[in-house]
């Protein structure tokens, strides 16, 4: 939608509010999915508050560190700044109606949450340097901080970690090796990333008070669920195989399953009227046809490769026109 019909949008809510039919609040709440300037004002208050936040306790903790032992301090400070930060924010939410501010504060709090865990990792280590789990425990940390504050920054950071954990910790159990229960790095994240879907889908259905955090979820899944099946289109499953890359076959299969993903988040993009799945369905199915190109087509014709980056080169140019195009036109088509 263009600017302009925000801008409309916006004025409407103002009014609805003079004439007591919703309050500030909902407003604020309203007009966040309408913004009315050409860049998000609110990523700069994110930005400024967590820049701020860190710079002012680094410098702190520099300072007192002249004075006392490093890493005891640093773990009173960090402690200190986790519940400095999540009261200031409550207050800022609560006193001040700056939902922003207060999101972002709590974020910078998860950080410091996870730097006062690790913090005390090193102080307590046991030398078993089995980091995977001190990541685990500050998964599940900012899982409950995430759910406990409502906050969809600290969840995004959650998943982040969780992430990390999942790869670490299934290379540690299985020796740094290619396999754990019988599934290659590539498989087990595509069955994360389509568990992490079935998550999202239960908030969305069956979790009204959580309903938000429907969207990082689904964004993770769908971002893992991609990378995952792009890996194995190029490399394979490396099941039952000392070596990789795999059969020409059975990568080619993994190519075909990913388009069909793909295309299958174009179709329900567009039922359900979710533009984010249109945009990751179309993404990586350009991505998929050119990975399939150069795998299927270049490598086995090099010498021709004057023809190769002209006809990439020229489609590439093709594609950047045509969504110029498209955009233009949805934008034309947006209601003034």
């Amino acid at each position: 939608m263009s600017v302009r019909f925000n801008r409309r949008v916006v004025r409407e809510l103002y009014r609805l509010e003079s004439v007591g039919l919703i309050d500030v609040k909902q407003v604020w709440v309203i007009a966040e999915r309408y913004p009315t300037t050409d860049w998000d004002v609110a990523l700069l208050v994110r930005c400024f508050t967590i820049l701020g936040a860190i710079a002012a306790g680094a410098g702190a903790i520099l300072l007192a560190s002249q004075a006392m032992n490093v890493l005891r301090l640093l773990e009173t400070c960090l402690a200190l700044a986790t519940g400095g930060l999540i009261a200031s924010a409550r207050w800022l939410a609560r006193e001040k109606d700056m939902p922003r501010t207060a999101a972002a504060m709590e974020m910078t709090a998860g950080f410091a949450l996870q730097g006062l865990t690790t913090a005390l990792a090193i102080d307590f280590s046991t030398g078993s340097r089995n980091w995977p789990a001190l990541v685990g425990v500050q998964t599940v940390l900012l899982i409950g901080l995430a759910y406990a504050l409502s906050n969809r920054l600290v969840l995004a950071h959650a998943c982040v970690t969780a992430f990390v954990w999942f790869g670490g910790e299934t290379g540690y159990v299985s020796g740094w090796g290619m396999y754990w229960l019988g599934m290659t790095y590539p498989m087990r994240f595509l069955a994360i990333g389509a568990l992490t879907l079935g998550i999202a889908w239960v908030h969305a259905t069956y979790i009204p008070r959580y309903q938000p955090f429907t969207r990082v979820y689904a964004h993770f899944g769908a971002l893992v669920v991609h990378l995952a099946l792009w890996f194995l289109s190029v490399f394979g499953s490396f099941a039952g195989r000392p070596s990789w890359p795999g059969s020409d076959g059975e990568r080619l299969g993994f190519t075909m399953l990913w388009a069909a993903v793909a295309v299958g988040c174009l179709l329900a993009g567009g039922r359900w009227g979710l533009a984010w799945l249109r945009g990751y369905g179309l993404t990586f199915l350009i991505i998929n046809v050119y990975t399939f190109y150069f795998q299927f087509v270049v490598v086995h014709s090099a010498e021709l490769w004057w023809i190769h980056l002209l006809f990439s080169g020229g489609t590439l140019l093709a594609l950047g026109f045509w969504l110029e195009r498209y955009l233009r036109g949805d934008a034309r088509a947006a209601p003034l």
